[in-house]
């Protein structure tokens, strides 16, 4: 059985070094693949340095990077992570074997530990907004739509049509799971504060609110 951890970067390179010797140290044999939109900086080149598979993906945007590699990627499980040291490695064993019951596995961190000064009060409270949105909108129960660390089946990443094209890419996935009647779990997790700057803006929560309604009634 083939696993891929997939990490999917812009400007990472404060943190993909760590990012990669963090699944390295759960587990060796995990194929690491780094899919890229255009980084400015030494992200691809440290990553190669460490190992990993490159996609170069041209143009920005995490969703239409994702999809790339959701086409490109042949593995029998897949887990998505960012790449900013967030989430937590030593979690993909669990996401493994969760995925034995389930197609879809979510790393929820309002089911976890949100360590402190790792999410902004005003970042706090439009995700759980948003979850609460989906749930409601899809008849589908989950605690952290907008969670950056996600595992798959093949069967059921090879099915996802993603047309998102940036952080609209969570929302993406949840949809084209409950739309496509696949057997969603989740797993608490911890999430840790990150190294650099966050990309995500309050402004792309109204995009994401948008994204559910777009892909829930066209």
């Amino acid at each position: 059985m083939k696993t891929v951890i997939l990490l999917p970067t812009y400007n990472e390179e404060e943190n993909i070094e760590d990012a990669i010797e963090r699944i390295r140290k759960v587990n060796k044999k995990y194929e690491i693949v780094v899919v890229d939109s255009e980084s400015k900086d030494r992200t691809v080149e440290i990553a190669k340095r460490c190992g990993a598979k490159i996609i170069s993906v041209k143009g920005r945007g995490k969703g239409r990077a994702v999809g790339v590699a959701f086409r490109k990627i042949n593995a029998d499980f897949l887990i998505m992570m960012d790449a900013d040291g967030t989430y937590p490695s030593e979690k993909i064993p669990e996401f493994l074997e969760k995925l034995k019951e389930c197609d879809v596995v979510i790393g929820s961190r309002f089911a976890g530990t949100i360590e402190e000064g790792a999410m902004k009060t005003i970042n706090r409270i439009g995700n759980i907004g948003l979850t609460f949105f989906a749930s409601l909108l899809y008849g589908r129960k989950i605690t952290d739509v907008c969670s950056g660390m996600w595992g798959f089946k093949r069967e059921a990443y090879k099915k996802m049509e993603i047309t998102a094209p940036h952080f609209e890419l969570e929302a993406d996935l949840f949809s084209e799971a409950v739309k496509k009647n696949m057997r969603i779990c989740e797993v608490p997790i911890v999430y840790r504060k990150r190294g650099g700057a966050a990309k995500l803006r309050v402004s792309d929560g109204a995009r994401i609110a948008l994204w559910l309604l777009k892909k829930r009634f066209f």
